[in-house]
């Protein structure tokens, strides 16, 4: 029995998570029940009871956690909304230069446009902020009669027996230790006839779901950790609608790491850095990556005289459609990142993303006139998948990731028969394993690379974490339990620092972990984690070596502010 006493609630659709997925679902979903129900009238049959609608979103507001490069696919909000364009969707530019880019140590080669890689083709794409994506999908929601509750974050899966029922909202106003403070608010229970999980990658209730109810896929999912950075740079090097990604020589033989610089309105550039999660180096630090890229000659004649605006990190779902999970449960569906809807390839997930909301909300829409909520009725979700262009997509890109993370040999081998065999390439059906495998041991690696590489941060162009994090607009209270939860501590002091040297310390984009001297054992040293800078990009839940490390929501409304990233 659960000691504190909660206020519930109940509603008919319930989503977690106010991104892109969550917010074409539900308004697809008012859309569809309208037209149900005029069919219905015009047919003579029982119309559907308009639903109860609710969001809830564990930003203080929509869109304060949306990070993404972001050049969008305009066909799957094409499709949510057809006007689109006429009613002021925030696009910054529409491409029309899409460049790839080779660099080197003395600047950079523009591949010529013949020889781009097909799926970095992207006139007509629109270059957008996801941030302010979400902002305008929010008001349409609310003008259709979703609520959406910011600042609430979703702890506990709430079941009965082998079906969903709802989800438990956090407690608010704990201190560090675990007791109630004097603004203590016990986490509310909400019930739901479906509960949609859209809270993005690694979410931490669509991990308990997968887990739960046995939903993984063929495949583990696999990641990358995209770093970004927002800067205002000369006018007189601005180029709207340029789009260009590219990869760096001799980076690339380190792993299939690359960037991205698209131009928005303001003089403002987004350069991204991705660094993929299987990398057998424990000193692999994603940060640091995009930092050193910044120094390649194109790179700082660019930024030169430019001011950094923002910064923040986030993990893309690379595993595509083999790590692909059973969409559905009993009263729930997963959509968005959380249920893979990403093409790795083409680096672009958001139109996927509307995409799987969409076809969720058709599911749903069958669910209310039926009165069933089970697999039967839920599981519809799948069959459209399969005959949409989103399973298309993701069908001719199945063996992306696979094909580079055997290596860059292999990779370059095995591309043009994937791209002549719609996919498949020199092998089927072909698996990986999770990132976090990929780790060597310090002991197994060749003594040169056993260190870090030493580098000095300027100040000017690049940037340590921590100075970093204050451009993330990042805020947590301090006197909380730490979000960031460690099962075994001594393990960091001990084993890990031995066998990894603590790479927690490198793959952290935000500082977040530290190994400091410890008092009590002199000469020895303890993990401090530093959860005020966490950026949720969820980098640590997938690469600790151990996987002892579990991303949890803090206090709802805590976090980053990615304002127009």
């Amino acid at each position: 029995m659960d000691p504190v006493e909660r206020e519930s609630m109940e509603v008919d659709v319930l989503y977690i998570g106010a991104g892109p997925a969550s917010l074409a679902s539900s308004l697809h979903l008012m859309k569809q029940v309208e037209a149900f129900n005029q069919r219905a009238e015009a047919e003579g049959k029982a119309p559907i009871e308009p639903p109860s609608v609710l969001i809830l979103e564990k930003g203080a507001a929509v869109g304060d956690h949306m990070l993404s490069g972001a050049v969008m696919n305009p066909q799957g909000i094409r499709e949510l909304v057809p006007d689109f364009e006429e009613q002021g969707f925030p696009t910054e530019y529409v491409c029309d230069y899409a460049g790839f880019w080779v660099f080197h140590p003395k600047g950079k080669i523009s591949t010529p446009g013949p020889l781009i890689p097909p799926n970095f083709r992207k006139k007509g794409y629109h270059v957008v902020s996801l941030n302010s994506v979400a902002k305008w999908m929010a008001e349409r929601c609310e003008e259709a009669g979703v609520e959406i509750y910011p600042g609430f974050a979703g702890d506990k899966i709430l079941t009965d027996g082998n079906r969903v029922i709802g989800v438990r909202t956090g407690d608010m106003g704990v201190d560090k230790d675990g007791k109630p403070k004097g603004t203590f608010q016990p986490g509310m229970d909400i019930f739901a006839k479906v509960t949609v999980l859209g809270e993005g990658v690694r979410g931490s209730l669509s991990k308990q779901l997968i887990e739960d109810f046995e939903l993984g896929g063929k495949n583990p999912q696999t990641f990358e950790t995209g770093v970004k950075e927002l800067w205002r740079i000369d006018p007189k090097k601005h180029q709207p609608g340029r789009v260009v990604h590219g990869l760096g020589i001799p980076q690339i033989f380190d792993g299939f790491h690359g960037m991205w610089l698209y131009d928005m309105k303001d003089d403002l550039v987004s350069f991204g850095f991705v660094t993929m999660l299987e990398s057998e180096n424990p000193n692999c630090d994603p940060h640091l990556a995009a930092q050193k890229f910044k120094t390649n000659p194109y790179m700082k004649w660019l930024l030169e005289g430019g001011e950094l605006v923002k910064y923040g990190a986030k993990c893309i779902p690379t595993g595509g459609l083999y790590s692909m999970p059973r969409l559905y449960a009993n009263g729930a569906l997963l959509i968005g990142d959380a249920a893979s809807f990403c093409n790795a390839e083409k680096l672009a997930g958001i139109h996927l993303a509307i995409k799987s909301g969409m076809m969720a909300a058709d599911a749903i829409v069958d669910a209310l006139a039926q009165d069933d909520f089970s697999t039967t009725t839920l599981g519809g979700y799948t069959e459209r998948y399969r005959q949409s262009w989103a399973f298309k997509e993701h069908w001719a890109t199945r063996h992306f990731h696979q094909s580079a993370d055997r290596g860059v040999p292999f990779f370059l081998l095995n591309e043009p028969f994937r791209q002549l065999t719609g996919g498949r390439g020199l092998i089927d059906d072909m698996e990986c394993e999770a990132g976090h495998l990929h780790m060597k041991k310090l002991d197994e690696l060749p003594k040169s690379k056993r260190e870090k590489e030493a580098f000095e941060f300027d100040g000017v162009l690049t940037f340590s974490k921590e100075h970093l994090v204050q451009f993330s607009g990042t805020q947590h209270e301090a006197d909380q339990p730490s979000h960031l939860v460690v099962a075994d501590t001594d393990l960091c002091s001990t084993t890990c620092a031995e066998e990894y040297g603590n790479p927690c310390e490198n793959f952290c984009p935000a500082a977040v972990y530290e190994m400091v001297p410890d008092t009590a054992q002199p000469g020895s040293k303890k993990l401090f984690i530093h959860h005020e800078n966490c950026v949720h990009c969820k980098t640590c839940d997938i690469a600790d070596p151990y996987q002892v490390i579990t991303w949890t929501p803090p206090e709802g409304g805590e976090g980053p502010d990615y304002d127009r990233m």
